[in-house]
C-alpha cells in the first residue's frame, strides 16, 4: 500500500478553519467571541433565573486538533479521518488550533498504556481506519511515505473536534456539566469545521455527541450496524457512531486492548467496513 499525505492541503484548512474561528470563536487575542457565549455559560452555571451552581467552572474557547498529514491518502484514496468528542472536560480556556495540536502530539510521544483512555481509543480507532488492527505496539502507530522514507505518527494524520468548543465541569474535577443547550449552540461551529475539514470518515465518540450531531445530518444512509452514509454541511461522510471510550459501563468501555469487548464486537467490525467501503467506492 502506497501511503501519501498533501501537506498543503492541510496547511491550507488548518488556515481556513483558524480564520474561522477567531471571527467566530476564539479571536487572535484569546478572547472568547462566539455570540453564544452568554448563553452557555448561564446554561451551566445558573444565574438570570437559575439556580447558581458554585462548585461549577466553565472554559471558553477549546479548539481543536488537525494534523500536518491530515490530508491522507491510501493508494491515492482519500483517507480523511474526523475523531468528533463531546468536550475537553478541562479548566484550560484560550486553547488554540497550533497549541491543542502540541496537546495530541504530546500524547503520540507517549506509550499506549500511558495514554489515558481516551487516547487509547483513539489510538485504536485511527489504526482501524488505516486497515490495521487494534495493538500496543509503536510501530503500528506509524505511517511509513514511500516517497521520502519518512514516519509520522496517526496522531498527526487525523482531526479530532469537539462537539462544545467550551468546557463545564464540577471545579477541580473533569466530571462534565455541560448540557443540550451547549451542545446546539456549538452547532454552526461544528457544522463550519465538517466543511472546512471534508472528513470522509467521521469517528463519533459518545452516544450524546451522535445525538447532537444527529441535528446536522441528512441524506442518511445505514450501511452497517454503528455505520451510516450522511450528508453534514455539504459534505458527504461515513459516520461511525460509538460509545465514548472511557465510558462508565465496563460494557461499553473500549479505552483499552484487554477485557474490552465492545472494542472487538463493534469498533473492530464497524471500522473495518468503514475501510473497504472507502477504498471501494
Amino acid at each position: 500500500m502506497i501511503v501519501t499525505s498533501n501537506t498543503v492541503a492541510a496547511a491550507t484548512r488548518i488556515d481556513q478553519l483558524g480564520q474561522y474561528m477567531h471571527e467566530h470563536v476564539l479571536s487572535p487575542s484569546g478572547t472568547c467571541v462566539c455570540p453564544r457565549l452568554g448563553s452557555c455559560r448561564q446554561s451551566a452555571l445558573g444565574g438570570q433565573g437559575r439556580a447558581p451552581r458554585p462548585d461549577a467552572a466553565f472554559a471558553a474557547g477549546q479548539l481543536s486538533h488537525v494534523g500536518h498529514h491530515y490530508d491522507l491518502m491510501l493508494d491515492l484514496v482519500p483517507m480523511r479521518t474526523l475523531v468528533i468528542a463531546m468536550e475537553t472536560g478541562r479548566a484550560r480556556e484560550s486553547v488554540t488550533l497550533k497549541e491543542r495540536h502540541a496537546e495530541v502530539m504530546k500524547s503520540a510521544s507517549l506509550a499506549f498504556t500511558a495514554r489515558n483512555p481516551h487516547m487509547r481509543g483513539v489510538t485504536s480507532a485511527l489504526r482501524l481506519a488505516v486497515g490495521r488492527d487494534p495493538g500496543a505496539d509503536r510501530d503500528g502507530e506509524h505511517l511509513r511515505f514511500e516517497s521520502t522514507g519518512t514516519r509520522v505518527h496517526l496522531f498527526d494524520a487525523y482531526a479530532m473536534a469537539n462537539m462544545r468548543l467550551c468546557s463545564a465541569v464540577v471545579s477541580g474535577t473533569s466530571r462534565s456539566l455541560g448540557n443540550a443547550t451547549m451542545s446546539r449552540n456549538c452547532s454552526p461551529h461544528m457544522a463550519a469545521t465538517i466543511k472546512v475539514l471534508e472528513p470522509t470518515l467521521c469517528i463519533v465518540q459518545g452516544v450524546p455527541v451522535y445525538t447532537a450531531l444527529t441535528a446536522l445530518m441528512s441524506r442518511r444512509r445505514q450501511i452497517a450496524p454503528h455505520l451510516e452514509q450522511a450528508r453534514i454541511a455539504g459534505i458527504d461522510t461515513l459516520v461511525a457512531a460509538f460509545t465514548h471510550p472511557s465510558a462508565m459501563r465496563k460494557a461499553d468501555h473500549w479505552g483499552r486492548l484487554t477485557s474490552a469487548p465492545y472494542l472487538y464486537e463493534t469498533v473492530v467490525p464497524t471500522l473495518r467496513t468503514a475501510y473497504r467501503w472507502l477504498r471501494e467506492r
